[in-house]
């Protein structure tokens, strides 16, 4: 049986040096991707509101697309110019990756537009800030779910952002700096720190493509290029167990888990924040432990009430090794890192 978990640490470009430990952050992080909740002093920190003139620019674009019978995969930023918007949203990426780690922005005016209309503005915003990819074997790229009624997994996911619009329902998000929950983890104990730099199976939840493995086995963290990344999705990784091949989960891996969803649950280190219809949330995956609750019911029941998702690779996202990320293929753009590739894609190139 291949011993996953006693992999080395991951390794990142040429930058590593030749031992093994190189790549392990044994001191704090004091990167702006750090913070705590009391370092969050205003919403201006992480909140984007949307001009009148911003509302302008999304309506002419939607026009344009519609008048054009361009199809949602064929939407790019060229074909939905967005002059000024563009700017911010691409300043919004930077800060994704660079800052705190995760963005709203407000005043979306959902009730305007009709179910198509709301998912062509999303997708049309969202090629300012990344490329997206698919979320399942079928090659679906804008996800529809249902955010969970209370109560939440506090994890990480998708690709680089996980981008959610609420077009019906409001709710409340909760989100944790996952750089400053590793340096409580390091100042706790380092040893556990350690260990998350060895390779766990996460569940792929039956989307593997045929011949593959059905978990994958990745780090769960990597320290590259002067950036923490973290991933962290404890229900995959324990329904991963299921697998005969998988290793084992040894007691300090639980106690691993069970000290980190502690310090999640800490209220130094949570911040929350209420999410109304028309809100776009932004969480970069590497930055951010996040989980969002679904509000109360809508005026219209025959309206759609889901989320909407979107994976999104940044365009100008961090490095990352091989074993931290994996390339995905998918239909109408580049490919992407994380999500899933769709079966077809397979097919087609055969």
């Amino acid at each position: 049986m291949e011993n996953v978990m006693a992999e080395p640490a991951t390794q990142c470009g040429s930058s590593a040096i030749g031992t093994p430990s190189a790549d392990v952050l044994r001191e704090p992080c004091r990167t702006a991707a750090a913070w705590r909740a009391a370092d969050l002093g205003g919403p201006a920190e992480w909140r984007f509101e949307l001009s009148p003139s911003h509302l302008d620019e999304l309506d002419t674009a939607l026009k344009a697309v519609r008048k054009n019978g361009i199809v949602l995969l064929r939407i790019t930023s060229e074909r939905f110019p967005l002059p000024s918007l563009g700017a911010e949203l691409r300043r919004i990426a930077r800060a994704l990756e660079n800052g705190r780690g995760f963005a709203v922005i407000k005043g979306l005016p959902v009730q305007r537009y009709d179910d198509t209309e709301i998912n062509t503005l999303f997708w049309g915003m969202a090629q300012y800030l990344g490329s997206p990819v698919s979320q399942d074997s079928f090659g679906r790229k804008l996800g529809r779910i249902r955010g969970a009624a209370a109560g939440p997994e506090l994890r990480t996911g998708g690709s680089d952002v996980a981008a959610l619009l609420s077009p019906r329902l409001g709710g409340r998000s909760t989100v944790v700096s996952s750089a400053a929950l590793y340096n409580e983890l390091l100042g706790r104990d380092p040893l556990l720190a350690e260990r998350m730099y060895r390779r766990f199976g996460f569940d792929r939840w039956g989307e593997q493509l045929p011949g593959e493995r059905p978990y994958r086995s990745v780090p769960l963290a990597c320290w590259c290029d002067g950036k923490l990344s973290v991933r962290y999705a404890r229900r995959d990784i324990e329904s991963a167990q299921r697998y005969p091949e998988v290793p084992r989960l040894e007691p300090a891996d639980v106690a691993l888990f069970e000290l980190i969803d502690r310090l999640a649950a800490a209220a130094e280190l949570r911040f929350g924040f209420d999410v109304e219809p028309g809100d776009i949330q932004l969480f970069n995956n590497y930055a951010v432990l996040h989980a969002h609750a679904q509000g109360g019911g809508i005026a219209d029941p025959a309206a759609d009430d889901r989320l909407r998702r979107l994976w999104l690779t940044l365009h100008n996202g961090r490095k990352l090794p091989p074993n931290f990320t994996w390339e995905t293929a998918g239909y109408g753009g580049p490919r992407g890192r994380g999500g899933v590739t769709p079966r077809d894609v397979i097919a087609r190139a055969n």
